[in-house]
């Protein structure tokens, strides 16, 4: 399992709603330096997956299809490639906590 913590809140909306260019670049660019401190490794583009997300919010949570945004992001830094035969499916799911963060749990697929 990979958790991850201290990422942006971003909710997919605000995608949807026209965020400029450079303020995308600059979030993805966020994400890539915390996610690539955190997580060891990346996924080989030889093996199949099925991931799980799970959200963790100290307060107003996202609503799970909201999250994408974030995964997409993470997803993008954790997998050497995310073809869909190799990342085969994705669940997302969004919870209320004292402590926010994401939970990423990787199955490989046999």
């Amino acid at each position: 399992m990979i958790i991850l913590r201290n990422l942006p809140k971003v909710s997919l909306n605000q995608w949807y709603a026209g965020t400029h260019w450079t303020k995308r670049t600059r979030l993805k660019n966020i994400y890539s330096k915390l996610v690539k401190s955190q997580c060891k490794g990346l996924f080989s583009k030889e093996k199949a997956y099925n991931v799980e997300w799970t959200f963790y919010f100290k307060r107003n949570p996202l609503d799970s299809s909201n999250c994408v945004a974030m995964a997409k992001m993470i997803e993008d830094i954790i997998f050497e490639d995310d073809r869909h035969d190799i990342v085969l499916s994705n669940t997302y799911r969004s919870r209320k906590d004292k402590d926010e963060r994401v939970e990423i749990e990787v199955i490989e697929v046999d």
